[in-house]
């Protein structure tokens, strides 16, 4: 190539091909130095969950929680039967769960020391049954800053942020159970009314519950009403006293089990029990005997094992990112001499 024009022309056209090759290899990639992190996922309910949210398999190496029940005493068998369901939804779903109650029944100083405790110990998460509705909430503030979870069953608190609240309905139940006995009673007679722990939401509702459905059949006659604290002794000291004040009581509308059969024994040694109707609330072992043996009238299921469950899936909903509801509700249901063969595997 002589002509200098078209040996430019050829150089310029070698020096374009081997930058259009170069522009069309792939450009070379880092191998990444680490593999990327599994995110740890908190367990998954196994049951049916409180949410419209489908379930899930939980991962294999899923971190155990761990949850705190705390309630309102050792020595009523309710408790016993909320410790129960919830432990067996606990262990459905990788919780260890610990149970704590004040020694003394319905103390608040012992149950605000007690949260006071598994802040300390910082549990994973708190299902709490507050034995005063209003004095526990700085207890569940506390909990709050501490950034645990908490949920309510069987009794509502009057602040603080819970995840939810699980129970039945109380005002509904006890007008049922009221009801009942007003039908009984055929709308007249003299009555008695044996409250709960003063301050507890439960106790309160009943307590107007039981006012409500009275105030609406004049034939009956509101003899005393007196608290004996949900407790079986407190109950049974009360109807005694009670009995020596008056000569007729048709009937004892008590606001649980543990107090119609305090009051019971009291009108069974009065050898007075067969001319006194009684209505309890919770439908505990002995409430169940009571009902089958015709000494108590009507109780009230309330599934305390369902209420505590609720909450505990509840729980696990929120730590797994969900939005659980914040009222569950809890079926109760009337136990009375017509129905109580659907209890005989629950009577002990």
């Amino acid at each position: 190539m002589k002509n200098p024009s078209i040996r430019m022309l050829a150089v310029a056209l070698v020096a374009l091909s081997v930058v259009l090759s170069a522009c069309a290899a792939p450009a070379p990639t880092a191998a990444p130095t680490t593999a990327p992190a599994k995110a740890t996922e908190a367990p998954k309910p196994t049951s049916a969950a409180p949410t419209a949210a489908p379930a899930t398999t939980a991962p294999a190496n899923t971190k155990k929680l761990t949850f705190a029940l705390v309630t309102k005493a050792l020595d009523n068998p309710f408790w016993g039967m909320m410790q129960e369901g919830a432990q067996k939804v606990a262990a459905e779903n990788n919780v260890e769960l610990l149970y704590l109650a004040p020694t003394k029944a319905n103390n608040l100083e012992e149950q605000s020391r007690l949260v006071d405790d598994l802040i300390q110990k910082k549990v994973d998460g708190i299902v709490l049954v507050p034995v005063d509705s209003a004095g526990m909430v700085p207890a569940i503030e506390r909990v709050n800053k501490a950034g645990i979870p908490i949920a309510l069953a069987n009794t509502n608190a009057n602040g603080g942020q819970v995840v939810t609240f699980s129970a039945i309905e109380n005002y509904d139940a006890m007008t049922m159970v009221a009801e009942y006995m007003v039908k009984k009673l055929n709308g007249k007679g003299k009555v008695v009314i044996i409250e709960g722990a003063q301050g507890a939401q439960t106790a309160i509702d009943r307590k107007r519950a039981i006012d409500d459905v009275l105030k609406k059949n004049p034939g009956i006659q509101v003899l005393a009403s007196q608290t004996a604290e949900f407790q079986r002794a407190k109950a049974m000291q009360v109807m005694e006293n009670l009995l020596q004040t008056y000569p007729q009581i048709d009937a004892v509308f008590a606001c649980n089990d543990e107090e119609a059969l305090g009051a019971i024994e009291a009108l069974d040694a009065a050898k007075r029990l067969s001319s006194t109707l009684v209505s309890g609330f919770d439908a505990n072992n002995d409430g169940l005997k009571a009902i089958r043996d015709g000494r108590m009238v009507v109780t009230a299921d309330q599934q305390p094992g369902k209420q505590a469950g609720d909450a505990i899936l509840a729980l696990i909903d929120f730590i797994n990112g969900r939005t659980p509801p914040k009222r569950i509700v809890t079926p109760c249901k009337l136990v009375t001499k017509d129905n109580i063969a659907d209890y005989a595997s629950r009577i002990k």
